[in-house]
């Protein structure tokens, strides 16, 4: 499983707030928003709230442009590529986990002598450097 926690996905800083803690100006985070590598929570028509998710998204974004020097359409590739690697890596986690409880099941049923960790499959995430 992932060490690193979870960003929340609940709505709580205004747009200002949010470009501060990723030391953007705002102007830049409705860039992004129009196109469309980032959708804050609406209230209303105006206003933008943003989740730590959404905050932690806008800094691998500020990351993959200031420091490797990657266009905002490079960005949007990198950036549906990582969110189906991690789509990936979840399926392959069940996959995974359903098997070695198969596995264990049937060395139970049968008696078998052998070493069930022997047996049983490993998954290493992937985990990008890129946050």
């Amino acid at each position: 499983m992932k060490d690193k926690k979870t960003p929340s996905e609940e709505p709580v800083y205004l747009i200002g707030v949010a470009a501060r803690m990723c030391g953007l100006h705002p102007q830049t985070l409705r860039l992004y928003e129009r196109l469309g590598l980032v959708q804050p929570h609406r209230v209303g028509n105006s206003k933008r709230l943003y989740s730590e998710a959404d905050i932690a998204r806008l800094r691998r974004i500020q990351r993959l442009t200031q420091q490797l020097g990657v266009n905002l359409a490079g960005v949007e590739i990198i950036l549906r590529l990582l969110e189906r690697i991690e789509q990936m890596n979840r399926e392959m986690s069940e996959v995974v986990s359903q098997t070695n409880m198969r596995i264990l099941q049937l060395i139970h049923e049968h008696n078998l002598p052998v070493d069930p960790q022997m047996l049983l499959i490993r998954f290493e995430r992937y985990d990008d450097d890129l946050d």
